[in-house]
């Protein structure tokens, strides 16, 4: 689990949503729920939203940004005309938005993808049913509505008399929150931040559903908080390593077209990776990537790292000298060097020995790892960025001959 990066994952939609949900709910943001053009946004938001996950090929977007204008219309339409369903809508929809955001669903042109909206379309026509008896009939053919007192049941409190109303339908919400909160935990990603986010304003809008202007901005915020994690998604895409969950390379080349003054460039590589790649396989080298990341990550202080490519990584150090950071390089190489991976043997049971048979020496053993750096600054031969990068380069490789696991300047 990692809440460090949970709580990145959130920056964003949850801003977009505390930000809607200001509007929603404060004295000062009043005349804006009062707009007349208020009832109409989250319509133009979803829309929009629907349009730039089809653009991106995120299908679970466009079908969400279905189920939410769905749901506020039927608040804003259906809901007062039939309160009765209002139990069953609010049972049903957390669900539906856990469903939908737990992948990228198939395409529409496979039998498998037709699944979810049909899925959908068979629960709007039952709470069409349930507020329109006569109309149910008439499309049925003289089939009996669904029973209203399943919907009734849902809204009933399952606690006793003098304590707080907890009917199933919220129970439903608590519970579908905590399982998107945990999801997550176990791996950040900002579409699972934004799914959270999204059941949260949500949640509100049911509650402020006899204020349109209030329910209006919550939908809207959920509408936002799924936008903006389209867009860190497609920040991620394009500036971090999924690997390493560094900055990637092409961070790298911006970070270092904004160099001025004093700075430092080292370059890092992962010693023997090749043979080590080729000896225990691609996916414990995947491993050893992400150890070295985290470990330098840790220890690189002031300095911010970034994945090259391959086994290379990369430290940039604004306004520093050499003098300044060699300790720091050199703090960055032992916590490297002093953390050994243990390697897991392929027979290894995958149940735990019990304490009489006692656990196999030969089940895994521990390797070193090893990383060499080279730094360079600016100076006569290296006035741009890139030129003090190939110093950098060089100087790493004088570290390589010079045995490896080791700290070497530029000059």
């Amino acid at each position: 689990m990692s809440p460090r990066r949970a709580l990145v994952a959130l920056l964003a939609p949850g801003g977009a949503a505390a930000l809607a949900w200001w509007m929603a709910r404060s004295e000062a943001a009043e005349p804006f729920r009062q707009a007349s053009w208020v009832s109409e946004a989250p319509y133009l938001i979803l829309a929009l939203l629907a349009l730039l996950g089809a653009f991106f090929h995120r299908t679970h977007l466009v079908y969400v940004a279905g189920l939410l204008a769905g749901t506020f219309a039927a608040l804003q339409g259906l809901v007062p005309e039939a309160p009765r369903v209002l139990p069953l809508l609010v049972a049903l929809v957390p669900w539906n938005l856990l469903v939908f955001m737990a992948d990228n669903p198939p395409s529409l042109l496979s039998a498998s993808g037709w699944l979810r909206p049909g899925l959908v379309a068979l629960q709007a026509f039952v709470l069409l049913g349930l507020a329109r008896p006569a109309l149910w009939m008439e499309f049925t053919g003289g089939l009996e509505a669904p029973p209203a007192e399943l919907a009734l049941a849902l809204g009933r409190s399952i606690l006793p008399p003098g304590l707080p109303c907890v009917s199933p339908a919220w129970l439903g919400w608590g519970l579908a929150g905590t399982l998107a909160g945990l999801r997550l935990l176990v791996r950040p990603d900002p579409f699972r931040a934004g799914t959270l986010i999204c059941l949260l304003a949500v949640a509100g809008g049911f509650l402020v559903r006899e204020d349109p202007g209030a329910c209006a901005w919550s939908f809207l915020g959920a509408g936002l908080a799924l936008g903006a994690s389209l867009v860190q998604h497609s920040y991620n895409l394009a500036y971090v390593d999924e690997l390493t969950g560094l900055p990637g390379r092409r961070a790298l080349q911006e970070a270092m077209g904004r160099l001025r003054g004093r700075y430092v460039l080292a370059m890092l590589d992962v010693d023997h990776f090749k043979n080590f790649n080729d000896t225990y396989g691609h996916d414990v080298g995947d491993q050893v990537l992400r150890l070295v990341a985290s470990r330098v990550r840790r220890a690189s202080g002031a300095g911010h790292p970034f994945r090259y490519g391959g086994e290379e990584f990369t430290l940039v150090f604004p306004g520093r000298s050499l003098e300044d950071v060699l300790e720091t390089l050199e703090e960055v190489r032992r916590a490297v060097e002093e953390t050994p991976m243990v390697l897991r043997a392929p027979d290894r049971p995958r149940r735990k020995p019990s304490a009489q048979g006692g656990r196999s020496r030969g089940s895994r053993h521990k390797v070193t790892l090893t990383i060499s750096i080279g730094a360079a600054t600016p100076g006569p031969e290296a006035r741009s960025p890139a030129q003090v990068l190939k110093c950098a380069d060089q100087a790493l490789y004088r570290a390589k001959q010079q045995g490896r696991n080791r700290v070497c300047a530029a000059g």
